[in-house]
């Protein structure tokens, strides 16, 4: 069939999604690193043209499919009302009327499927089976035809109504909508133009459907088609994506994509040229390589301690404003985030902060180990050029064609320094990374820790790899042979893990915080 078209209804607000859908529309949501809306649009050849109603968030939308699709022919109809009384799908659909006059497919952002997606050139219904059909629209089918759609009612019905379907009779699906705008469940819905079809003949299509449409749905369909990850690592205001050989990251604030820019301007020939930038958005391509995790020896481990020392950690040298600029920016990034990340925590877990037994050693509040801290000796730093969040998984391993030697490239910079994006402070790489060989982020993600806690009394598990005790201990032998404060390198890394813990998942969240306290213990001045 030559000419039809796709439409995809992406407007509505994603009540269900928790705060997923706070920052974004759930149809720009990651599953296994790709957005739910490119799911869809693969499914199509390139000349096929797409129109999407948007709505609830439009422009993550409409700046997410500019950069990740700019190939594709796309037309964005806003929705005048998507939220009360009288909305819902079927209005949707009429808004798009104008622009879908032709056979065309109707798609809802929140369903995935795996199957091929036929042409409209009969009409036909995409239907999976359910277990609670009064959730959905269902139907009955006889002689391999639907002769009845039951919509969100307690039925004996075992096929739903997936939110894909062809309509070859496109006129008669209008009219139909048109003339029959009464809600169910406060919404129009596309029903009433489906049940005109019934008499035109409407096919039932099987499909293996994913919804997306929940938050508990979500996480499970990501689940399914991530692979094995057992724990969620994510954050809410940012996003991965891998999708037409680039790179594509989602910031909820549009500094940090401007930061991150300038920064990588900064690091030009270290990490990966930023291609494009959309509003919250920015991608580069997808280079070739593995991350320092999976390729981890003592020979590639020096080599890249070699490569920072010469091509990232660059010595600056500030006049008296410069330092003083520095000096604050360290404070506000030791002290300061810190005591707020705290208190993020303490809000977040209801952890209050009191002497705790942690694998069992006794180890007391951070309010008296912060007291033991000699603070100046951190807000004084190392002005150079810094990664800022240098780990292993942020290492790309590559390898030169004509020398086969190993070549590093920086991934998931960090924007700024307490507000400086141009110095920042050597110990925190030096700690940072230190931090990635006391945890394994990657074992992590794979769920491999336990925390279990019992009024005071707290247990912390974590699994970690041969080669990167090899690594630490190496790593270790670098720094004092290069004149590092290791005891300082120690207890930035208990910093580091108190400032990470509000911003994950529990029980990660916890082990993060009673980790870095009882780190901070055991390197602080008894």
């Amino acid at each position: 069939m030559d000419k039809y078209k796709v439409c995809i209804l992406a407007a509505g607000v994603g009540s269900r999604m928790g705060d997923l859908s706070k920052h974004v529309n759930k149809a720009v949501l990651p599953i296994n690193f790709k957005a739910v809306i490119s799911h869809i649009i693969e499914k199509f050849k390139p000349e096929i043209e797409i129109v999407i109603a948007v709505g609830h968030k439009k422009e993550s939308i409409v700046s997410y499919l500019k950069i990740a699709h700019p190939e594709r022919k796309i037309t964005f109809i806003e929705i005048s009302e998507y939220l009360g009384p009288g909305t819902g799908p079927g209005f949707s659909l009429l808004q798009c009327r104008v622009a879908l006059q032709c056979p065309f497919i109707f798609f809802a952002a929140d369903t995935i499927v795996l199957e091929e997606v036929p042409e409209p050139d009969k009409n036909w219904f995409g239907i999976a089976p359910v277990k609670n059909p009064e959730q959905y629209c269902t139907v009955k089918i006889k002689g391999n035809l639907v002769y009845e759609i039951v919509d969100k009612v307690k039925s004996n019905n075992k096929f739903a109504f997936i939110g894909l379907a062809g309509i070859h009779n496109y006129e008669d699906f209008f009219l139909a909508l048109e003339r029959n705008k009464e809600p169910i469940s406060g919404e129009i819905q596309v029903s009433n133009g489906f049940k005109s079809l019934l008499e035109k003949e409407l096919e039932p299509v099987g499909f293996t459907w994913f919804d997306t449409g929940t938050l508990k749905n979500y996480t499970e369909t990501n689940k399914n088609l991530s692979g094995d990850k057992k724990f969620d690592f994510s954050k809410g205001d940012e996003f991965l994506y891998f999708v037409n050989g680039m790179v594509i990251k989602y910031f909820a604030d549009k500094e940090i994509v401007k930061k991150r820019y300038e920064r990588s301007k900064l690091l030009s020939g270290l990490c990966p040229k930023i291609e494009s930038i959309q509003d919250n958005f920015f991608a580069y391509k997808k280079i070739d390589g593995h991350v320092l995790y999976n390729i981890l020896n003592n020979d590639v481990f020096n080599n890249f301690l070699q490569w920072a020392s010469s091509n990232l950690w660059k010595k600056q040298s500030l006049n008296r404003s410069g330092q003083a600029k520095f000096h604050a920016a360290c404070k506000e990034f030791y002290y300061d985030k810190t005591m707020a990340r705290l208190d993020l925590f303490y809000k977040k877990t209801g952890i209050v902060d009191i002497d705790h037994k942690i694998n069992g050693t006794n180890v007391p509040t951070l309010k008296s180990l912060f007291s033991r801290i000699d603070w100046d000796l951190f807000y004084k730093g190392t002005p150079v050029t810094i990664h800022g969040d240098l780990q292993f998984d942020n290492v790309l391993v590559t390898r030169d064609s004509a020398s086969q030697l190993d070549k590093f490239v920086l991934l998931d910079w960090r924007q700024d320094f307490g507000g400086l994006t141009e110095t920042g402070d050597l110990y925190y790489d030096l700690a940072k990374l230190y931090g990635g060989m006391i945890l394994s982020y990657q074992l992590i993600k794979e769920g491999k820790f336990s925390f279990d806690m019992s009024g005071s009394s707290v247990y912390c598990n974590y699994y970690i790899q041969n080669d990167l005790l090899e690594a630490k201990e190496l790593y270790e032998e670098f720094l004092l042979d290069n004149g590092y404060d290791l005891k300082k390198i120690k207890i930035l890394v208990g910093l580091i893990f108190l400032n990470m813990s509000p911003l994950h998942h529990d029980p990660f969240d916890h082990l993060l915080y009673f980790l870095g306290k009882s780190i901070i213990y055991r390197n602080i001045d008894k």
